[in-house]
């Protein structure tokens, strides 16, 4: 453990909070609580935080009056259950991904989306998971997510009262942001678009390939890069596109956050064709550097300025054709966009709930 200064900022009492950084560094979850971090750095919270997780991913975004409670593993592992009988003490804990252990006291979740209660081919599967999300919403005090399009979910598909239910704005790295900002004043283009994430059912990737097909951009020599998926999400679709003789589309895995920004900043334009988004971090961080979008109305992609974003429906592959060329025949939006950020204010709003009952 390393123990730090004394703290100092904002009321939580006494109290002792866990906060569970086991997800950081990985995915949706490991960004949320990435941001949140750097809030608490900027103004600490009063209170004895244990901050549970990699020391290592920890350490650079430690914060007066945390201390690091030291765990090596995935959080994921038997659904989240693995650590059940591992959890710290404390007398709120904090799980930043719906996938958490599975027990009593008070508690605040993240849940990012229910995309797995609808769009689940497998009965069986989707109906497990349905009472999985169930408990963990249950067994939790109160409720964060990502945007407006998942709390309604959330209150839909779970039957939580909205009032336990809040709303994070995940807002962007400024310092990465301005970086990128540059980037794509100095660097030529590529004849490429761009789709960043998981290669999930739900992300839409089979039908935006066959879409691709019909673009003016692709008859032209354009290429589709399909970036972020796991080694088995790349075999995967890499053995469809080659089964279906799909051409002028490109594959890449998971890469570094250095490598990334390089393909942002040469691409013509980001494209997310999912049939549901809990947030859709990459069409904003496209979105706020100027790099046009091509997106769905889900998630947080409805908040993005106009100019900046053409929208499809995710079912209609002419439809997706069509806004792919009509976003490249925009003009570029020079200059970023900004949007709002309050995960800490979230967070600690919630836990001035938990801690006033």
């Amino acid at each position: 453990m390393t123990a730090q200064p004394e703290r100092s900022g904002r009321a939580a009492g006494g109290a002792r909070i866990l906060l569970d950084c086991r997800w950081l560094g990985s995915g949706g979850a490991g960004r949320v609580t990435e941001l949140l971090l750097r809030d608490l750095q900027r103004e600490p919270p009063a209170g004895t935080w244990l901050l549970w997780g990699d020391p290592d991913r920890i350490r650079p975004m430690l914060f007066p009056g945390a201390t690091i409670v030291e765990w090596h593993g995935r959080p994921d592992r038997w659904f989240g259950q693995a650590d059940l009988l591992r959890v710290p003490p404390a007398d709120v804990a904090i799980y930043l991904h719906q996938i958490r252990p599975l027990r009593p006291g008070p508690s605040i979740t993240f849940i990012h989306d229910t995309i797995p209660v609808r769009l689940e081919p497998r009965r069986l599967v989707r109906g497990a998971k349905r009472v999985y999300l169930q408990i963990a919403a249950r067994l939790s005090s109160e409720i964060i997510t990502v945007s407006e399009w998942s709390r309604q979910s959330i209150v839909q598909d779970l039957r939580i009262a909205p009032r336990r239910i809040h709303v994070a704005a995940l807002g962007l790295d400024p310092e990465r942001a301005r970086r990128l900002v540059g980037l794509r004043a100095r660097a030529p283009r590529r004849q490429q678009i761009i789709y960043v994430g998981r290669f999930a059912r739900h992300k839409n990737l089979r039908r935006l390939s066959r879409a691709f097909q019909r673009t003016e951009f692709r008859a032209a020599g354009g290429t589709l890069l399909l970036v972020g998926g796991s080694t088995e999400e790349v075999a995967e679709i890499s053995a469809w596109l080659t089964n279906e003789r799909l051409a002028g589309i490109q594959i890449r895995g998971q890469c570094p956050d250095e490598d990334l920004d390089d393909l942002l900043a040469t691409a013509r334009a980001l494209v997310l064709p999912s049939i549901e988004e809990g947030y859709g971090l990459p069409a904003v961080e496209a979105a706020s550097v100027g790099l046009p979008v091509i997106a769905t109305r889900t998630g947080y992609a409805p908040t993005i300025p106009a100019d900046r974003v053409v929208f499809a429906d995710p079912f209609d592959e002419e439809a997706l054709a069509t806004a792919i060329d009509a976003a490249l025949a925009r003009p570029e939006v020079s200059g970023g966009w900004t949007p709002p950020s309050n995960v800490g204010g979230s967070v600690l709003e919630a836990l001035g709930q938990v801690l006033r009952r």
